[in-house]
């Protein structure tokens, strides 16, 4: 037996019964009307300065495989798709998936990069186009060993850490280097060896500088270790560098004691003594730089003195930031207005700012507008704040080169636009900088007091001085500005005469604007 009390039209809500006496029985249809209609609109998406639109958020599980989850998605919305009313379509405004490409993208070309140039300036100064090859093959197996270690230690692919996979790429030859330089000095006057005495040769030549290479290696790795001890945002953020640095450095130390060995015992071939051209080209400048420093050590202190002086002026005077700012490829506009925009006027608003910067501007490809909070109140802003993701033709279609100047050809359209302040940012940047300080913006000031005048004044005060700051871009202050209020005053004696009291009113006003959840 299958019973179904699912509601199913306005009728079957119409129907429910809600009180029963003797005198009869009571039902939804007999107090109130039984409509569609929605929730109070505290939010509104517009697109591209035509209409309205719906805007969906996809929220991956922690340690979820960002690339993956969204594959998975795309699939089911292209199986979803054709279910969709008349003239409605799913259209995808930002991608995560794409920038994790273009990072792991970023790292395979600085792979590339590196063999090419390892396999270059180890033939010109190896003279040896063998010991070049040995030694390049140390950067992919490194690269494959460190994903390996990478994966069973639970630690993804992310931006961090491939980051810190490409800083340690110019160090995974470093120990190799050494190995077969060693090995062909043990093999120089070796005419006549045979495989057996290449391979003696071999491990006794290695066998000579491991302890130095693991020490060195120890060494190096030790540098990095503060930054697993750091806790919070700064943990999070930059111990998958360190750790991917000594999984990289690791896994090159025990490749160029185990492989490189058996491959140069294989491939080098010994008689080989005469030193390359570009060496002895080099040794011929430095040696008498050498003899010379060596003669007159108290000129070769001072110059290192004052270089150390220098070095520290210099370092006084470099600017500092916490984390460098990253091409994400996806900029976002946040414009701000008046706080007593309605949803209609912030609408309006939003959809003409995307008509003049996608007219203006032909780069811009493609824009969407969130304006206020949606109703699962993840990001609770008001109707005010507007956040604008731009989607950007390919870079070779510009008229203009970089990033720089795009932005500043949508500064001019936006410093037309009255009323409103705007700011740049990029989603991942914005969402790092309101982990960090609660506010987006790389510097902000925060201003504390009772006098809402008072703060407002001195607000607009400390915003012109920032603006005359070289450097400062897109400035702008929050203002505590009044809103609008309509305000009830309960009458306590009409009340009375129907048993309410003025909770119960508070509380029916409140269903009658936000709305209430039943059932």
């Amino acid at each position: 037996v299958r019973a179904e009390g699912r509601l199913r039209s306005l009728d079957d809500i119409r129907s429910v019964v809600i009180a029963a006496h003797d005198s009869g029985i009571v039902r939804v249809g007999d107090v109130a009307e039984v409509r569609y209609g929605s929730l109070a609109r505290n939010g509104v998406v517009v697109r591209n300065g035509e209409d309205e639109a719906v805007w969906g958020l996809v929220l991956g599980l922690r340690g979820a495989d960002a690339r993956t989850v969204v594959s998975g998605v795309k699939a089911k919305l292209a199986e979803l798709e054709p279910t969709l009313p008349k003239g409605a379509r799913f259209e995808i405004f930002y991608d995560r998936s794409e920038l994790i490409g273009k990072a792991v993208w970023t790292v395979q070309k600085v792979l590339l990069e590196a063999i090419v140039l390892v396999v270059v300036l180890l033939a010109l100064f190896l003279g040896n186009l063998r010991a070049a090859i040995v030694v390049s093959v140390i950067l992919p197996l490194a690269a494959l060993a460190t994903f390996g270690i990478m994966r069973l230690s639970g630690l993804s692919a992310n931006i961090m850490s491939l980051g810190g996979l490409a800083i340690a790429i110019g160090l995974l030859v470093d120990c190799a280097v050494v190995v077969v330089e060693n090995v062909e000095h043990r093999m120089a006057n070796a005419h006549d060896a045979t495989l057996s005495d290449r391979i003696f040769m071999t491990l006794e030549a290695t066998k000579e500088v491991a302890t130095p290479l693991v020490s060195g290696v120890i060494i190096i790795v030790t540098v990095f270790l503060p930054l697993l001890s750091l806790e919070g945002l700064e943990g999070r953020l930059f111990s998958p560098v360190a750790l991917t640095i000594a999984f990289a450095l690791g896994s090159a130390l025990v490749l160029s004691l185990t492989v490189v060995p058996a491959l140069s015992a294989t491939l080098l071939r010994p008689g080989h003594s005469d030193e390359p051209w570009l060496v002895r080209k080099i040794a011929a400048i430095y040696e008498p730089l050498l003899l010379r420093a060596l003669s007159k050590p108290s000129w070769v202190a001072a110059i290192a003195f004052f270089g150390l002086i220098v070095a520290g002026v210099a370092y006084s005077r470099i600017g500092q930031t916490f984390m460098p700012v990253m091409d994400e490829g996806t900029p976002v506009i946040t414009v701000r207005k008046h706080p007593t925009v309605s949803v209609k006027e912030t609408a309006e608003t939003d959809m003409r700012i995307q008509r003049e910067i996608m007219s203006r501007v032909p780069e811009v490809k493609g824009m969407m507008a969130r304006a206020g909070a949606d109703e699962l109140g993840i990001d609770p802003v008001g109707l005010n704040d507007t956040d604008n993701f731009l989607s950007l033709a390919p870079p070779n279609e510009w008229r203009g080169k970089g990033m720089a100047w795009l932005m500043g050809e949508i500064r001019a359209v936006l410093d037309s636009t009255p009323g409103i302040s705007y700011a740049f940012s990029q989603p991942i940047d914005m969402r790092v900088q309101e982990m960090i300080i609660g506010a987006r913006g790389d510097v902000v000031v925060k201003i504390f007091g009772d006098d809402i005048n008072e703060l407002n004044r001195l607000t607009r005060d400390v915003e012109e001085i920032l603006r005359k700051i070289k450097g400062a871009r897109d400035v702008f202050g929050l203002q505590n500005d009044g809103m609008r209020y309509l305000t009830a005053r309960v009458d306590r004696l009409a009340a009375g005469r129907f048993g309410l009291n003025a909770e119960e009113i508070q509380d029916a006003l409140r269903v009658w604007v936000d709305g209430q959840q039943v059932g």
